[in-house]
């Protein structure tokens, strides 16, 4: 598992610097590790019945993190990121706003 996660993650990233080039970012440089790591906290406190984790965390990986930890679904994390938001309590089509491409995804 660790060695899928720490693969799933490289593969986020590289998508990240393709669709993204001129984006300003913060990757996931030297912080790999803390992918699995945290997958595994998350998987397993829900499995004891924790029903919501706060992850407080600077800028580098937050979007691999919201990705491949949280199970952010990676179009909602795409669109944010290129300052659309997408209400996903309404409709799935209905957009919500502009960020004004800001590339701040929460």
């Amino acid at each position: 598992m660790i060695l899928e996660r720490l693969a799933y993650s490289e593969k986020f990233e590289s998508i990240l610097g393709i669709r993204f080039a001129s984006a300003k970012r913060f990757g996931l440089e030297g912080v790999e590790s803390m992918i699995p790591g945290l997958k595994t906290m998350v998987d397993r406190v829900t499995e004891l019945g924790v029903e919501e984790v706060v992850v407080g965390m600077p800028h580098r990986g937050r979007l691999n993190v919201l990705a491949n930890v949280l199970r952010k679904p990676m179009e909602l994390v795409f669109k944010e990121f290129r300052g659309v938001h997408l209400d996903h309590i309404a409709a799935e089509t209905e957009e919500d706003g502009d960020w004004s491409s800001s590339g701040d995804v929460k």
